[in-house]
């Protein structure tokens, strides 16, 4: 089964831990492509979405970058 990822919460979820698309796909063992395909609004995986989850709750999103960034522009606010 595939899923279309809300490419903006996925990109404010990277930026509160700090990461780029490959840290993103290091951390979630997945490829590149992958993740780009998902930052891209296009269909992946269910279960490269249960990897991406499971990747972002190993890894908190750092409290120093929550302060200083807004929902605006990632799909919210």
């Amino acid at each position: 089964m595939s899923v279309i990822v809300h490419a903006g919460r996925l990109r404010f979820e990277m930026v509160r831990r700090g990461w780029s698309g490959s840290d993103l796909a290091r951390e979630s063992r997945l490829s590149p492509a992958t993740i780009s395909a998902a930052l891209a609004g296009r269909p992946i995986a269910a279960k490269s979405l249960d990897l991406i989850g499971d990747a972002f709750t190993r890894v908190p999103a750092r409290k120093a970058i929550d302060g200083l960034i807004m929902g605006e522009g990632y799909g919210f606010g």
